[in-house]
C-alpha cells in the first residue's frame, strides 16, 4: 500500500541568484535562508568572478541545494572570436557541477552573426560537441535555454520549438524560459513533445509597457498569465524544477523583497508536487 505525502521543502521550486549576481555568494545564501528558499541556481559568471573553488566550498557548507549553474555564450557563430573563453567557462562549470553533485549546467546557443539559422545550428553542433561529450563523461546534464529575440548577442534560439530542435541535435536537455516564450504558438504542445528533455522551467513576469531588457517583474505583478502557464506545465506531467529568475530595474531596488514575493507567489500558485511513500 502507498500513501501520498507532501514533500515539505518547496518541492520542485528553486530561485535563481541572477538578481544578486554581484553580491558575495555568502550574502546571497544568507538571503536565501531568510526568505526560506532551499534550492537555487547560480550564474557561472558569478562563481568565476568570486573564485570557483572558494565559492563552491561556500555553497557546500550552506546546507542549501545548488540545482544548476547557468552560463551564457557571448560569441557569434560566424567568427571564432570569444569561443575559446565561452567553452572554457562552460567546461569549468561542468567540472564544478561534477565535483559538487550539481545535476545541470544551462547554456545559451551563442549568436548567429551573419549566418542563417540553419548555418548557425550546424556550427553550434560542431562547436559544442566536445563540451557535450565532456559533460556526458562527467555525469552532468546540459540544458539549452531559449531567449528573447532581443538577446541576439547570446542566442539565435528564441522559441522553445527551435531550442528543442537544436537541443535534440546537440543531444542535450532544455531550459525553458516561459518569460521569453509565453506567447509562443502551440507552446504546450511543444513542451509535451519534448517533456523528456526538460531540465528546468524558468518564470518571471513581463509588463506590456516594458521595452528594455533585462526587465523582469515579480510573478503576479505583470501581464503574463503565469498562473495558467504553470498549471498547464504541471498538467503535462512535468515534475522538474520551476525556477524564479528575476533581474532588472524593477528588481534592483530591493532584490531580497522581490525574490521573497516571487517565492511566495510560487508557493501559492505552482501546483504542489507529491511523492509516493511505501
Amino acid at each position: 500500500m502507498h500513501n501520498t505525502v507532501v514533500d515539505t521543502c518547496d518541492p520542485g521550486l528553486s530561485v535563481c541568484l541572477a538578481a544578486v549576481g554581484s553580491w558575495p555568494v555568502a550574502e546571497s545564501l544568507a538571503m536565501l535562508r531568510r526568505i526560506g528558499a532551499r534550492r537555487f541556481g547560480i550564474l557561472a559568471a558569478t562563481v568565476g568572478s568570486q573564485g570557483w573553488d572558494s565559492t563552491m566550498a561556500t555553497v557546500a557548507a550552506s546546507g542549501s541545494r545548488l540545482e544548476y549553474i547557468a552560463g551564457g555564450a557571448r560569441a557569434m557563430h560566424d567568427s571564432d572570436d570569444g569561443w575559446a573563453a565561452t567553452l572554457a567557462q562552460l567546461r569549468r562549470a561542468v567540472d564544478a557541477a561534477a565535483r559538487n553533485g550539481v545535476p545541470t549546467v544551462c547554456f545559451t546557443s551563442g549568436g548567429s552573426g551573419a549566418l542563417s539559422w540553419e548555418e548557425a545550428a550546424d556550427r553550434a553542433v560542431d562547436r559544442f560537441a566536445p563540451l557535450v561529450e565532456y559533460a556526458r563523461g562527467a555525469g552532468v546534464a546540459l540544458a539549452l535555454e531559449n531567449t528573447m529575440s532581443i538577446r541576439s548577442g547570446i542566442s539565435f534560439v528564441h522559441t522553445v520549438a527551435d531550442a528543442a530542435e537544436l537541443a535534440r541535435r546537440l543531444e542535450v536537455g532544455l531550459c525553458v524560459d516561459l518569460y521569453s516564450a509565453f506567447q509562443e504558438r502551440a507552446l504546450m504542445g511543444t513542451l509535451a513533445a519534448n517533456l523528456d528533455a526538460i531540465r528546468l522551467v524558468q518564470i518571471g513576469d513581463h509588463r506590456v509597457e516594458a521595452t528594455s531588457v533585462p526587465n523582469r517583474f515579480v510573478p503576479g505583478e505583470g501581464h503574463i498569465p503565469l498562473e495558467r502557464l504553470v498549471r498547464e506545465v504541471r498538467g503535462l506531467g512535468y515534475t522538474g524544477l520551476i525556477d524564479l529568475e528575476l533581474v532588472g530595474p524593477a528588481i534592483d531596488a530591493d532584490p531580497e523583497a522581490a525574490l521573497d514575493r516571487g517565492l511566495a507567489w510560487m508557493r501559492s500558485n505552482v501546483p504542489v508536487l507529491s511523492r509516493t511513500a511505501p
